[in-house]
């Protein structure tokens, strides 16, 4: 069988019932997780620029755009609402050393949108976003699509497409083909994460896209439209020899064995995943009453991909827009130290540009430790250490091993409540976060999966 033959038979052979109660568990909470990170990003630049371009189109009222009432075709609905879920970098993800992994929640504002077009259950999305997790683990094991240049968004290319189909009533044999279709004209270039360069919105539009053509393929492939079975070989051989050594032709095996939901990282900030223990630290500093004004330097000691690369290149002292601000490590730190928290109202108003922000983020140190660079690599350990030197001759320091929401700091349902409060605040109803919350535990019906949906409108 071909890697998607395999995805597909465990895709359309999986049921609630083969899942355990903590693996349900933690893709319900991704799921409120996620349609929070839609709801948070709804009066943002980049949707407000799409829902403009679809009001210029004509479109079939089929799936709905989170935060509205307003109905598309399900692939426009796709677009709007995975730009959404990125936009504000706060939605899930997953980390595995060696730079494997990828936000596998990327693949669900497609998958909400089809269960939403083809009326169907509540438990069937669950049981489809779990298999969403563990297929886009299994293809990352596959194959390090990062390393050979692509983004991890690419996983989403293959996977969503399967689960598609299995929404839409189709059969395995066609979601081969819709794959094929999706991934072999979709494996997404990594062009906007380099050191130096602002990062454009493509970070977020792109998810939308991924999602758009995923639809389309699936419903090119329910009209017996078809692509070669073997389409991800053939993809990865094409990059030649160097890249068909990096394959894992058992990276599919533990599927139905070995869980990976769980493994999945909730983040704490809308920042990007390598500077959440940077801004715990941080934070924690102004917990214990450090203060700007009293700050003569912060040093940072961590790995590679918190002190150096893009969080911590000459462009991260100075992002030039929202998108650059949170992948910097001095931004997310100073912030974090001046308010005592990050949320997306750290990111209004282009507080990167002012002059005290710019004096905190010149005091940031980042410093390559190589200790932590090798726990980060071997074992996937995200931690720093900061120390505060202050006027009076005094230092405090920090250490974080693993930053909160990972699976070895977990969030709890009180964590994760607090944190859609202020994704939502100013956008949606004050009691918005307990509601999606209560909803997404208990969903069931087709009328819960609706429910959802009606929650979920701005205010």
């Amino acid at each position: 069988m071909t890697f998607t033959e395999v995805m597909a038979e465990f895709a359309f052979s999986l049921t609630l019932q083969d899942v355990s109660g903590e693996v349900e568990k933690a893709a319900r909470k991704y799921l409120a997780d996620t349609v929070a990170c839609m709801i948070g990003a709804y009066p943002s630049e980049p949707p407000r620029a799409l829902r403009r371009w679809l009001a210029e189109q004509r479109s079939v009222a089929e799936s709905t755009i989170i935060g509205s009432d307003q109905k598309v075709s399900t692939d426009k609905a796709a677009l709007v609402n995975g730009t959404m879920v990125r936009y504000l970098d706060a939605n899930d993800i997953l980390y595995e050393p060696g730079g494997r992994g990828g936000h596998f929640s990327d693949a669900t504002p497609s998958l909400l949108a089809m269960a939403e077009k083809h009326s169907r259950s509540a438990d069937e999305l669950i049981t489809c976003i779990v298999a969403s997790y563990e297929l886009q683990a299994a293809l990352n094991r596959v194959f390090p699509f990062m390393a050979r240049g692509f983004h991890a968004l690419t996983q989403v290319t293959w996977v969503a497409p399967i689960l598609l189909v299995r929404l839409a009533g189709g059969t395995p044999a066609q979601a081969v083909h819709a794959a094929g279709l999706s991934g072999a004209t979709g494996m997404v270039l990594n062009t906007w994460l380099k050191p130096s360069h602002s990062i454009p919105w493509i970070k977020a539009v792109s998810v939308g896209m991924a999602g758009q053509r995923a639809v389309d393929s699936a419903e090119m492939a329910m009209l017996d439209v078809t692509a070669s079975e073997d389409a991800l070989e053939t993809a990865i051989a094409t990059l030649g020899p160097a890249a068909a050594e990096d394959v894992d032709v058992n990276g599919m095996a533990h599927l139905g064995k070995q869980w990976h939901t769980t493994r999945n990282i909730i983040k704490a900030y809308p920042s990007q995943i390598f500077t959440q223990a940077a801004v715990q630290a941080s934070i924690e500093l102004h917990r214990r009453g450090v203060r700007a004004d009293r700050v003569r330097k912060i040093t940072l000691r961590g790995h590679r991909n918190v002190a150096s690369g893009v969080q911590g290149s000459t462009e991260a002292y100075r992002p030039a827009n929202r998108e650059s601000a949170d992948h910097s490590t001095p931004y997310v730190m100073s912030m974090a130290l001046l308010r005592g928290k990050l949320t997306p109202r750290e990111f209004e108003g282009a507080p990167w540009t002012r002059p005290n922000v710019q004096a905190l983020m010149d005091k940031v140190h980042l410093v390559l430790d190589q200790d932590r660079d090798s726990a980060f690599m071997e074992r996937g350990v995200l931690g720093v250490r900061v120390e505060a030197e202050l006027a009076d001759a005094q230092t405090q320091v920090v250490e974080i091993h693993q930053p909160r929401g990972h699976p070895d700091a977990p969030f709890s349902q009180e964590n994760l409540k607090q944190k859609i409060e202020w994704l939502v605040e100013d956008v949606a109803k004050q009691e918005t976060a307990g509601r999606l919350i209560e909803i997404c535990n208990e969903m069931s019906t087709k009328g819960d999966l609706t429910a959802l949906i009606e929650a979920s409108r701005v205010a």
